[in-house]
């Protein structure tokens, strides 16, 4: 982890929640009391039981929100990415971080202390009102992954592991997704809880299918609507 110091209005990242919705004034306060951290790929940013210091704000990069599951296999929660912010499941009153968040890859992640975050929640209803409609749709989106999860079989949850990959990243020119490269299949099968050869045995029957082409870690969609209809249920 190194240390960096880029002030909030240089920021270039639009989507910042602080940047959004807060004052002038508390966008600077927020850049004094603030402290940028660079972190490498499959570096731990906090650990899942850990104390809860404060919240992070994802300025760069990609990073994997995931929680312990049984026989010690992760389960992927959230892929968060710039503009996002981590640490706001551990505001509970049990005062700890339920998950564990890594970096997928090189990152830039802004840290403020919880008292400091508190503090602009008072005093910002606007930044208050967009976090809870945030909360609630990361809640919505979880209760139907879940159901997901209950209900599908291997097919379907690697179909929807890529789908929600899509949703997340796009596509290139090419039709390939985009930062796939920063993902193994281990992160793969993690989105839906499986294992890295269920997915690349299931991704090998894609292929065969001519819904996708795959190259190393690229894959390129070939049918998109052929992939949806496997998971419409």
């Amino acid at each position: 982890m190194i240390k960096n110091n880029i002030s909030c209005f240089n920021c270039p990242n639009s989507n910042c929640f602080i940047k959004k919705y807060c004052s002038t004034e508390l966008i600077q306060k927020m850049d004094e009391i603030k402290i940028i951290n660079r972190f490498s790929k499959k570096q731990l940013i906090f650990h899942e039981g850990n104390p809860t210091d404060g919240i992070y704000f994802i300025q760069k990069g990609i990073i994997k929100v995931f929680k312990k599951g049984a026989f010690n296999k992760n389960q992927i929660v959230r892929i968060s990415t710039e503009g996002d912010f981590l640490g706001h499941r551990g505001f509970s009153t049990n005062n700890t971080y339920p998950v564990s968040a890594e970096s997928l890859s090189d990152s830039l992640v802004c840290f403020v202390g919880k008292m400091f975050f508190y503090k602009i929640l008072e005093e910002t209803p606007k930044l208050t009102i967009n976090l809870m409609l945030f909360l609630a749709d990361e809640i919505n989106y979880e209760e139907a992954r879940l159901r997901d999860m209950a209900v599908f079989n291997v097919r379907e949850k690697v179909a929807k592991a890529i789908i929600m990959l899509i949703e997340k990243f796009g596509l290139n020119n090419a039709n390939e997704i985009n930062y796939l490269e920063e993902f193994t299949r281990q992160d793969i099968a993690e989105l839906v809880g499986l294992n890295p050869n269920q997915v690349t045995k299931i991704l090998a029957e894609f292929k065969e299918d001519n819904i996708i082409e795959t190259d190393n870690k690229k894959i390129k969609i070939i049918d998109l609507k052929k992939l949806e209809k496997i998971i419409l249920i």
